[in-house]
């Protein structure tokens, strides 16, 4: 079972970030109070800089923002010193996927864990996939401590797919 459910609301907030940043992937977070761990209700955008990244280092970051994403590490930073002020917590990372559905991908694996575990514990990651500027259906992924891999499950609700 996903830790969390994304309101209707904030999914079609997602959505419609990956609407306004098509052709390229958008990102941002979704908060929720700190002791109330499956409530989300805080949305909040947070640059993707891969673009910037690739131009810097195309070696180590070959992918540019039509098929990744990078957040901005201050903002990040920023985001979660505002949380834990507030009583609050990051609770799902969202990005959306540019015309290939919704998935998660080896690279977004690859980029939730550092030696095999996750960067982040708890947090879920909603992928959203946005074609021809419309929906594309929806997929939830979190981390399964009892088989050490990720699990992925639909989002009710979602657009398009």
């Amino acid at each position: 079972m996903a830790p969390v459910e994304i309101p209707r609301e904030l999914l079609e907030q997602c959505f419609a970030h990956g609407v306004n940043t098509y052709p390229e992937e958008g990102c941002g977070v979704l908060s929720g109070p700190l002791h109330q761990p499956p409530l989300l209700d805080g949305f909040h955008l947070v640059e993707n800089i891969i673009n910037r990244m690739h131009q810097e280092d195309p070696e180590r970051y070959p992918r540019t923002a039509g098929r990744g994403y990078f957040m901005d590490p201050a903002e990040m930073m920023r985001l979660e010193k505002q949380f834990a002020n507030q009583g609050r917590m990051l609770k799902a990372i969202f990005h959306s996927h540019v015309d290939v559905g919704a998935y998660f991908s080896q690279e977004d694996m690859d980029r939730a864990l550092w030696a095999g575990q996750p960067i982040l514990p708890g947090v879920a990651y909603l992928v959203c996939g946005i074609k021809n500027r419309q929906p594309d259906g929806a997929m939830l992924a979190w981390f399964d401590e009892r088989s050490g891999g990720f699990k992925t499950g639909p989002v009710d609700g979602a657009p398009g797919g």
